[in-house]
């Protein structure tokens, strides 16, 4: 990917603290394909930004298909050194300030930018996701149907940029899931559905009274459009996406879809299909809970579905794994079950309990001499583990 680096020192005076402070304020600016980053941390975190940017529009733009490379002008990214500079940036501009990254939308685009801070933590990732899909969305379309723009931009808030590829990763993103089934099944209390008819024209104050019930239905409607097993279904989403116009305002937009994409759907029908596809999906936590009820039932197959399933949606727990390796070890699967363990203990089982396991499994495939270290590690991390882990090394030793 090509880049200009432009490194400077910034000549203008930023208001910082309160308007009769000013304070002369380093940073560097990378322009890439589609973006220009301005950072006050250094000129490589610039680069980072704009590398995670591209990838993020690439990941964004295999929904959309809009025309990229037609944009007149960088998409601009801000990120300050901490977050007292962010706010008070803000306070200048929109007289308050936000928890996490805002993008701040002008009728010029050229004005418009992404605006955040510097963090060692990953607090701000899905809020940089959120929003940076927004920016996306907006540079192409400026005024799209709310529950597409907020539906999409919660869709993607779990992806993440992988540095050795270059590339961004798509993650599924539950964290509405259960949100959702509560309101759709009526169980939580207060709180309604919003009537298709109305998510669809969804004002802005609208959805600010609603957000308790908009954010998860947006969601939602999105996640079931792309996923549903009905091609028909599926479609609604791309003719709605194709409906939209940048010239449109937001009202005009929210006409066109309903009469490209809705007008023409059974909703009663279409309403009982999104019933049953949110009634069936499970979170990472509904299918371990799922997985361990089939596993200690005696369902094997069903909760090795169950796991994987599981696996799925994150790779980085080690309760999934330390069950298949279980479920494996109980078929003989010794190569299995020791990969299965091996995966459970990097991410964070429970050491003792875990290398008595792949000490056992050892054992059991004649591998003695791995047996042997496994169980002397399981004494040396947990010596109330010793008589049972001793029994195995006196029939090795023998």
């Amino acid at each position: 990917m090509k880049r200009t680096f432009l490194t400077a020192l910034v000549g203008v005076m930023v208001l910082l603290l309160v308007p009769s402070v000013t304070a002369q304020v380093q940073s560097w600016e990378v322009v890439s394909d589609h973006y220009r980053v301005i950072s006050e941390v250094s000129e490589a975190h610039a680069a980072e930004v704009a590398d995670l940017m591209e990838a993020m529009m690439e990941l964004y733009n295999r929904q959309f298909r809009f025309a990229v490379d037609e944009v007149e002008a960088p998409l601009r990214v801000r990120v300050f050194a901490d977050k007292s500079r962010y706010d008070s940036y803000l306070r200048r501009l929109i007289n308050e300030t936000r928890p996490g990254v805002v993008y701040l939308h002008y009728g010029d685009p050229a004005k418009s930018e992404l605006v955040g801070y510097h963090t060692t933590t990953e607090d701000l990732s899905r809020s940089y996701m959120h929003q940076s899909f927004i920016q996306f969305l907006r540079t192409f379309i400026p005024n799209p149907p709310l529950w597409i723009r907020e539906g999409f931009a919660v869709h993607f808030e779990a992806s993440v940029y992988d540095e050795d590829f270059g590339a961004a990763v798509f993650r599924e993103n539950l964290a509405w899931l259960d949100t959702l089934k509560e309101i759709v099944s009526g169980e939580a209390p207060g709180i309604n559905p919003i009537p298709l008819d109305q998510m669809l024209g969804l004002s802005v104050d609208d959805a600010r009274h609603m957000v308790d019930v908009f954010y998860p239905q947006a969601w939602g409607m999105v996640n079931f459009l792309l996923n549903a097993d009905r091609p028909e279904t599926n479609r609604i989403l791309w003719d709605s996406i194709s409906a939209l116009s940048p010239t449109a305002s937001r009202e005009e937009n929210d006409q066109a879809v309903f009469r490209r994409a809705f007008r023409w759907v059974n909703q009663d029908a279409l309403q009982e299909e999104f019933l049953d596809y949110i009634g069936a999906r499970r979170t990472f936590r509904g299918w371990v809970e799922h997985a361990v009820a089939a596993f200690e039932s005696g369902d094997m197959d069903e909760a090795e579905r169950g796991f994987v399933q599981a696996i799925n949606l994150r790779t980085d727990n080690h309760v999934p794994y330390y069950f298949l390796g279980l479920i494996n070890y109980d078929r003989g699967n010794f190569g299995l079950a020791d990969f299965y363990y091996q995966q459970a203990l990097d991410n964070g089982a429970e050491q003792a309990v875990t290398l008595f396991a792949l000490g056992v499994n050892a054992y059991a495939a004649n591998r003695f001499e791995d047996a042997l270290a496994y169980l002397e590690s399981t004494i040396a991390a947990d010596p109330r583990y010793r008589e049972r882990a001793e029994n195995l090394l006196l029939r090795i030793r023998g």
